[in-house]
């Protein structure tokens, strides 16, 4: 994990030098797609985690949420007012999902998986993440039930609510990225 986060942020300061040695050369296109590529392993690995282990660990979802400056950046939304609204929608996004959590609704790990992504996109493309990380985890929710039911496991199933989460991501930063053209 150590290995990751090591790699994930030396890319992420290598693009960042590279931007900044030669801005009249380079166009911030490539920062952007290798960020949301960088954003999008994370997302893949939280996956695996989430079904194998139950959990995500805590230094992707900060590798996640230290690489939303640099997007932020390239994206052309790095002035004050972008940046406040950007962190006013991940706080609000953990204070809610931290509220959930509280009630037993969701892990701890799948709130601030929630509000590291929500660095990342425009508040409506936060509510849109919301929006479909609900429908994928109504039917995460199904099949490991399912699974659970199949398997005569004891206890309640525990539902890997972070696939959800990450799916919804990776849906939104495939819009980013093929959207655009459009």
């Amino acid at each position: 994990m150590r290995r990751f986060i090591a790699v994930f942020v030396t890319c992420m300061l290598t693009f960042w030098q590279s931007f900044m040695v030669n801005p009249g050369r380079m166009t911030n296109e490539p920062i952007i797609y290798f960020t949301l590529i960088g954003l999008a392993i994370a997302l893949l690995v939280s996956i695996y985690t989430d079904i194998r282990y139950r959990l995500i660990y805590n230094g992707v979802t900060l590798a996640i949420a230290l690489g939303a400056p640099v997007y932020w950046f390239a994206s052309g939304g790095f002035g004050l007012p972008e940046i406040g609204i950007h962190i006013f929608t991940a706080t609000l996004t953990f204070a809610v999902f931290a509220a959930a959590f509280h009630f037993g609704a969701m892990g701890g790990g799948d709130v601030k998986l929630f509000a590291a992504l929500a660095l990342w996109f425009h508040w409506i493309d936060v509510i849109r993440l919301i929006l479909y990380a609900s429908i994928i985890g109504a039917f995460v929710t199904l099949i490991f039930l399912l699974i659970h039911k199949i398997k005569q496991g004891d206890g309640h199933a525990r539902i890997p609510y972070g696939v959800a989460i990450a799916t919804a991501g990776l849906w939104i930063a495939g819009e980013q990225i093929f959207n655009h053209f459009t």
